[in-house]
């Protein structure tokens, strides 16, 4: 469910992310006592697939009253999923309907039966050498952190079987609206930046990984950048972007 394309102005990027200068400047101030920070993405960096999209997928599939409200709409929000400026719109659509009658606190045990429902476990979901290259940053001692758009709960689920529970991890939540879900807070594209200085992670970052255009601002401000496994089109996008190129890790 990636989203959108950020593109560059003039505007300092502090300032665009609503990042105030004494929350950039208390937590920079830390950062001369600690180790490299590397910032991973989490869906189709490390895992092979959109997790949080196919999570959802099966909390509609499971029911079909609530399928039919999705198909049933179709006709109507169906043409919004080709521009990507409206395409949000359709899958908040399908989030909110897929957890009609659920609270926040009903998550975790979805998640788990999710997680069971997949062929060989947590072990389906990660890219090998995304493990690898994410536990040699540990081991060398750089301070780790996944910023994801995927759900808190699923994501924390998924690192926690794949023993990478300790690694911290920012990602977004929801809240209740209208007798279902909806978003909260979206740690998607720019957003990623306020939410990662929240947390204690203030830029710049030593590396950066990704696989989307979405996360340009984050590529912006890291001295290391690689895409993993990216379509064509992302990477002329970033390189026309970051005008340097980038390097590709095909971990497929």
């Amino acid at each position: 469910m990636q989203v959108g394309f950020l593109r560059l102005t003039c505007t300092p990027l502090s300032n665009r992310l609503g990042v105030t200068p004494a929350l950039a400047a208390r937590v920079s101030n830390s950062m001369h006592q600690r180790p490299p920070v590397v910032v991973f993405d989490f869906d189709l960096t490390l895992t092979r697939w959109d997790t949080a999209d196919r999570f959802f997928r099966w909390l509609l599939r499971r029911d079909p009253a609530r399928l039919a409200l999705v198909l049933a709409a179709l006709p109507v929000l169906g043409p919004l999923l080709l521009p990507r400026f409206t395409r949000r719109l359709p899958i908040r659509y399908a989030v909110w309907v897929a957890t009609l009658g659920r609270t926040p606190e009903a998550l975790p045990a979805l998640v788990e039966e999710f997680i069971l429902t997949l062929p060989l476990g947590h072990g389906s979901v990660f890219l090998p050498a995304a493990v690898e290259r994410l536990q040699a940053h540990v081991a060398r001692g750089d301070e780790v952190v996944i910023a994801t758009g995927c759900l808190d709960v699923l994501a924390a689920a998924l690192l926690r079987q794949a023993g990478l529970g300790q690694v911290p991890l920012v990602a977004s939540t929801v809240r209740p609206f209208l007798g279902g879900l909806a978003r909260d807070q979206h740690c998607y594209g720019a957003n990623k930046i306020p939410m990662l200085v929240s947390r204690g992670f203030a830029p710049p970052w030593a590396v950066a990984y990704t696989d989307h255009s979405a996360d340009l601002s984050v590529l912006e401000l890291a001295h290391e950048r690689f895409l993993v496994n990216p379509k064509p089109g992302c990477v002329t996008r970033l390189e026309a972007a970051l005008a340097s190129k980038m390097t590709i890790l095909d971990w497929r």
